[in-house]
């Protein structure tokens, strides 16, 4: 391990070379410095040596290394401003100092203003700049409607964003970022009305440190609001009440100013609109593989009556009363000091009534379940976080980011089985303390040194309830009443320390980390008079310690193109035992100028199995299911293969965005199954096969003649692995997913506007001579019209074609906006013919399930609305 550590360290070393600097100052022509000019040098190929900005006194400072004689070439450039350029013949070891710059204002005349005032798009260097009232009908309500007619941005159907084809790391609001992970609750209920451009930050780096030593590859999103909205408070007040008791009242409110920026946004509803839908999902990410990012991890619960909620529909499959608060805050003390926080409270009381048919397919046994249930569930969110950024100077950057998430909730459900009454209720407490404190030192204009220290807490505690009177016919006990108490709790701390160096074409990360992390995991059945059954019970602690050393060496080659590789090995000890894990990647990426990017990647990842997995006794998680883990530790060795093609022409409004993705299981798990007709039985058994492709082809393109927007996309999933049946009989399970759309949308600056589309889905699972198998077919048009000034009418018309049952949705807003009022009203028809239900139909592993969910019957909603 030392022997490989010192390999590493001296490739990181020899990343040194004689240095040329070059200094100088930016002015404009009544001689006052300019900052934020961005100053680059370059070679005779237009490859960047070095880039900067001026800071607030107009200075920069260019420091590279040349290997030839031939000429450089140093431009200044700044939005609104005449770019200059500087071609200088040079010698190795030359230093030059006082090159200055004055930029000339650029002058605008009415010709290249009214050509500017219909420009759609425009890109200059890393940002595109996207003019909303170009690709919008007037009709949008939130920055989430306008999101979703832009292109080179994706919206998906959790709310996520994605843009040039990756998800975005933050939703910036005049370049601040409020709401961090939980954006959503921006893009959702900010009004669209206060919008005026969306900037995509290409090769985002919020790190100031890092965007000096390495080519991010993130991308961010930057709401520009229209300069009515700045430096005033605004916002929204609206509340509505309709038929069947429904109501929805929602406020929104708004500070941006220079030194001090707020959101606040609160919803009161129950219309189908859940506040927990917009909070950012916990991660666990402690992978060596990925250089720098926040470690967190989330606890764990067992009994899973709350993942049987179905939200496909929202305001016409979910019955709700929500509360939402949210508040967003960010403000600058100086300079140098920012501080943000957020805060976010809610409360989500559902419920929902269903018919369930779940059969397993598992060898010549096919058990089945048909279930008439009553579902409610409660939910209760708080979150907050608390972040600071100091830089007191230029080579120093710390951030400290404080965490705190709490989350108790409460799920049950009455079920009919077979002419037995069941009941089921869970009651769930968990909470997650988070805390990061990164440091970024530069240690010269070609290195740098990154440190992170965390701390991570974690604690879930789980009481279940099951009446079920089968469960006598398991147990010797002549009671209907069991239970069930599961906890976890965890606590991690860490350091990963990074040097960052970069010499002409190379860049080098060569880091060092050091985990140590303590939890437990325990579960028990029992009843009244017997506290625990034999094989029923867990109690599980773990001790986990590695040493991690890392090393990532990227070659840049031309027009953005390189190629990168990385092996990262860690030393662990797990419970007093020993293994060594290598994770490695390999990536190469080809820019083909106007014609797309080529991403090739192969990554090996070794990791150990979760605590959930390494529970050795059964754990109930249904009336009707039992879970085990293993009591054998196996290695996880997975190998990867993706091949990526994308390409974003935001100009013209075309993009293809491609993927292949494989996965081969070298060591892992697979399900042990033993099922009879009344319970089912799943442990883990090691296994050594495992196969999983997955693809995805998304065409957009924006015919700017026909103001029409057409999306072709398409995903496929075929996955392969191992079933054991009672530890004897191994049979290979097959499952195939594929989803084909096609929708065409137009942006009218007319009268009528329409999006419409079909969408194709096919699911097939294949275990031994049975299979089973689904389609669906869906068929939306909408349609946007405006009858005179002032009123608006949108209407939604949704069909389903699924097996030999047919389902027809039609919704309805009709929208009265007085010109030059702060007032509006509308009136919202849900579920205009009155559909009763709705057949979900899933094939996940081994088990094919339908559910007949009852759906939220037609209403009316007048709704009033008053901006400021």
């Amino acid at each position: 391990m030392m022997r490989i550590f010192l390999l590493f360290f001296m490739i990181s070393a020899c990343n040194y070379a004689q240095e040329i600097r070059i200094t100088g100052t930016s002015y404009d022509k009544q001689s006052k410095p300019l900052e934020t000019v961005l100053v680059q040098v370059r070679n005779l190929e237009n490859e960047v040596l070095d880039y900067t900005y001026t800071n607030d006194s107009g200075n920069f400072e260019l420091l590279f290394n040349n290997n030839d004689d031939n000429p450089i070439i140093i431009e200044a450039s700044s939005l609104g401003y005449t770019s200059q350029k500087r071609e200088l013949h040079i010698k190795k070891e030359l230093v030059i100092h006082d090159i200055d710059f004055i930029l000339e204002e650029k002058t605008e005349f009415l010709k290249e203003v009214l050509v500017e005032g219909h420009q759609k798009i425009r890109i200059s260097s890393d940002t595109t700049f996207i003019r909303v009232s170009q690709y919008t009908t007037d009709n949008e309500q939130t920055v989430e409607d306008i999101l979703k007619r832009l292109p080179g941005i994706e919206v998906l159907e959790d709310g996520s964003i994605k843009a040039h084809g990756k998800p975005i790391e933050n939703l910036l609001i005049e370049g601040e970022n409020l709401l961090d992970d939980n954006y959503k609750i921006l893009s959702k209920n900010l009004d669209a009305k206060t919008l005026e451009e969306v900037q995509i930050l290409d090769n985002y780096e919020e790190n100031p440190i890092f965007k000096q030593l390495s080519n991010s590859e993130k991308v961010a999103l930057n709401l520009k609001l229209k300069d009515e909205y700045n430096y005033v408070l605004f916002g929204n007040v609206s509340g509505g009440y309709g038929l069947k008791d429904r109501y929805e009242a929602a406020m929104t409110l708004g500070l941006l100013r220079k030194k001090l920026k707020f959101l606040e946004f609160s919803n009161f509803n129950n219309i189908g609109d859940k506040g927990s839908r917009l909070l950012q999902s916990e991660k666990t990410i402690i992978d060596l593989s990925q250089m720098f990012q926040k470690i967190e991890k989330k606890p764990f619960t067992i009994f899973s009556i709350d993942q049987q909620e179905e939200d496909v529909f929202n305001s016409r499959s979910v019955f709700n009363n929500s509360m939402l608060h949210s508040l967003g805050a960010s403000t600058k003390f100086n300079e140098k000091l920012t501080l943000r926080g957020d805060v976010n409270i809610i409360a989500d009381k559902t419920s929902q009534d269903y018919q369930a048919l779940t059969e397993y397919f598992t060898g010549n046994s096919r058990p089945s379940f048909f279930e008439t249930s009553t579902y409610a569930n409660k939910n209760r969110i708080a979150s907050s976080e608390i972040e600071f950024k100091f830089s007191p100077d230029a080579k120093n950057y710390f951030g400290n980011t404080v965490s705190y998430y709490s989350n108790p909730h409460e799920a049950s459900n009455s079920i009919i089985l077979s002419d037995q009454g069941i009941s089921q209720n869970n009651e769930i407490t968990s909470e997650t303390f988070y805390n990061h404190l990164e440091h970024s030192y530069l240690l010269s204009k070609t290195s740098g040194l990154y440190n992170y220290l965390y701390f991570g807490y974690g604690n879930s505690n789980e009481i279940a309830q099951i009446i079920y009177p089968g469960f006598r016919d398991l147990f010797p006990v002549q009671e209907n009443s069991f239970y069930q108490k599961v906890g976890n709790r965890f606590t991690y701390y860490g350091l990963q320390s990074t040097l960052i160096s970069k010499y002409n074409k190379w860049e080098n990360d060569l880091q060092l980390q050091v985990h140590n992390e303590t939890e437990s995991a325990n579960s028990r059945l029992f009843t009244e008079t017997q506290p625990n059954f034999e094989g029923y019970s867990n109690n599980l602690e773990i001790n986990d310690f590695f040493i991690g050393f890392s090393n990532s060496l990227k070659y840049k080659l031309k027009n953005d193109s390189y190629l990168k590789g990385s092996l990262a090995l860690k030393e662990r000890w797990f419970n007093n035992k020993n293994y060594l894990l290598n994770n490695s990647n390999f990536t190469f990426r080809h820019k083909l100028k106007q014609y797309g990017v080529i991403r090739l990647s192969y990554i090996y990842k070794e990791e150990l199995p979760g605590l959930k997995f390494l529970l050795p006794a059964y754990a109930i998680t249904s009336y009707q299911s039992f879970n085990s883990g293993s009591d054998e530790i196996t290695k996880l060795k997975n190998s990867i293969f993706s091949l990526n093609y994308s390409l974003y022409n935001d100009l013209k409004g075309f993009s293809i965005n491609s993927s292949l993705l494989h996965t081969v299981t070298h060591d892992g798990y697979a399900s042990n199954t033993f099922a009879n007709e009344n319970f089912i039985f799943n442990g883990l058994l090691p296994t050594s096969k495992g196969h999983t492709t997955l693809a995805n082809l998304a065409f957009t393109n924006y015919f700017s003649t026909l103001q029409l927007a057409t999306n072709l996309d398409t995903n496929q999933s075929f996955i392969r692995s191992p079933l054991f049946l009672d530890q004897t009989e191994e049979l290979s399970l097959k499952n195939y997913s594929g989803t084909y759309s096609f929708s065409v949308s137009s942006y009218f600056d007319k009268w009528l506007n329409f999006s419409s589309g079909v969408q194709y889905r096919f699911s097939k699972s294949e275990i031994g001579p049975n299979s089973n198998e689904f389609t669906t077919t869906k068929v939306f048009a909408d349609f946007e019209t405006k009858l005179g000034q002032s009123l608006k009418v949108n209407l939604n018309n949704e069909f389903y074609f699924q097996n030999n049952e047919e389902y027809f949705f039609s919704n309805a807003e009709i929208l009265f906006e007085p010109k030059k009022k702060k007032w509006s009203a509308s009136i919202m028809l849900n579920n205009l013919l009155d559909e009763k239900e709705y057949l979900i139909q899933r094939i996940s592993s081994f088990k094919s399930y339908q559910k007949r969910i009852n759906l939220v019957p037609a209403y009316a909603l007048l709704k009033l609305k008053y901006r400021f």
